[in-house]
C-alpha cells in the first residue's frame, strides 16, 4: 500500500541512502546545490512509502528569482527498481497541490528532465532568461505557475535565481 507523508528527523537516514541510489554520490557537484545551503520547506518534504518500504522522496527549497520568493523543486528521488511504477508523479502532484495550498509563492523552479515536467504543467523557463549560479543546460530549467499568470508579472530583464 502507498502512502505519501511528510518526511520527519528520523527519516533522514533513508532518505540520504535513496538519493545516494537514485543520483549517485556526486549529487552535490551539481550546480542546482549551489541554490540549496540551508534548511529545505519542510512542510512540502514529501516522501513516499510502498508496503513500509521507503521508495521516494520530493523536497523543495525556498529561493529567490529576483527579489521575489519562489519554490525550487527537488531534488526528486524515486528507488532505482521502483521507477516507472508512478512514485515519482504522484509525489510531483501531491507536492505542488501542498505548494498551492500553501499560497506563500507563486512560482516553482526545476532543473529537470526536459520531457518529464511538463506533464504537470511546467514550462521552458528559456525565455526568462534567468541568471543561474554555474553550468545548467538551460533547456532543463522550467517553471509551473502555482497562482495563474505569474509568469506574465515576471520583466523582461535577465533575471538572477539566488539561495534565499
Amino acid at each position: 500500500m502507498m502512502q505519501i507523508s511528510i518526511q520527519n528527523h528520523e527519516d533522514l537516514p533513508a532518505i540520504d541512502r535513496l538519493m545516494t541510489a537514485a543520483f549517485g554520490a556526486k549529487r552535490f557537484e551539481r550546480s542546482v546545490w549551489m541554490l540549496r545551503p540551508g534548511e529545505p520547506v519542510p512542510e512540502l518534504c514529501l516522501m513516499m512509502k510502498d508496503r513500509g518500504e521507503m521508495v521516494g522522496s520530493l523536497r523543495f527549497w525556498q529561493v529567490r528569482l529576483g527579489d521575489k520568493p519562489i519554490l525550487l523543486l527537488g531534488p526528486l528521488a524515486v528507488q532505482p527498481s521502483s521507477r516507472g511504477l508512478g512514485y515519482g508523479s504522484s509525489l510531483v502532484t501531491e507536492g505542488l497541490k501542498r505548494a498551492r495550498e500553501d499560497g506563500r509563492w507563486d512560482l516553482v523552479l526545476v532543473s529537470g528532465e526536459v520531457e518529464y515536467y511538463p506533464k504537470f504543467g511546467f514550462v521552458p523557463a528559456a525565455p526568462y532568461n534567468l541568471q543561474w549560479p554555474g553550468f545548467i543546460e538551460q533547456e532543463r530549467l522550467q517553471f509551473y505557475e502555482l497562482t495563474p499568470g505569474a509568469l506574465g508579472d515576471l520583466p523582461s530583464t535577465a533575471l538572477p535565481v539566488a539561495p534565499f
